[in-house]
């Protein structure tokens, strides 16, 4: 309990770090959206600390730990959604997508930033003149096959990462949380590699 309890303050004290000084840098001016980002940030420290407490506990060497920390971080980043889009993920390895903590987070960041806007397709004003959302902007570029798109159209598209399912991510990243503190207590109370 005392490993979780110590890790809490911590992870969102580093989030905040970094999102005080990257928020303003991405240029979103929205406060509430800032401590949304902040919060999600925050809990994918708290995912990636629970999950290297739990391959310590449950590996007999901390390099075993940490090869494995690395083998599983590679295969969550891969099947997270970006590289390459949850729309170009065959079918085969959907599972592999579905299971990712990563798409989670990465889709609350990502959909906080530019999946925000309530109006239909128009032509947009230049970005730089314009006072609304980046989601709300055309998309210049994109390629042929999708036509004229907003920047919120193109990531609902190709990333699927959607405005609307930022809360149950978050549900989602917390379960994720609680079930990292399990396996770990789990570890710790029936795994023992000492010998008598």
């Amino acid at each position: 309990m005392g490993s979780t309890l110590v890790e809490i303050p911590y992870a969102f004290a580093v989030g905040l770090a970094f999102s005080v000084v990257f928020y303003p840098i991405v240029g979103v001016p929205s406060i509430s959206t800032g401590l949304l980002y902040w919060i999600s940030v925050s809990l994918f420290v708290l995912v990636e600390t629970f999950l290297g407490q739990f391959l310590v506990y449950a590996s007999p060497t901390l390099e075993l730990a940490t090869i494995a920390g690395v083998l599983i971080n590679s295969f969550f980043l891969l099947f997270s959604g970006f590289n390459p889009p949850a729309a170009s993920i065959p079918g085969v390895y959907k599972w592999c997508y579905y299971i990712s903590p990563h798409r989670f987070v990465l889709s609350v960041l990502v959909a906080l930033l530019f999946g925000d806007c309530s109006e239909e397709l128009t032509p947009s004003t230049p970005f730089m003149t314009s006072d609304r959302p980046i989601g709300c902007h055309t998309l210049e570029n994109a390629p042929l096959a999708l036509g004229e798109i907003t920047v919120k159209g193109y990531i609902d598209k190709v990333y699927n990462f959607k405005y609307e399912d930022i809360w149950t991510h978050f549900i989602c990243t917390l379960c994720y949380i609680v079930a990292l503190r399990v396996l770990a207590l789990f570890s710790l109370r029936f795994l023992t590699y000492q010998k008598r």
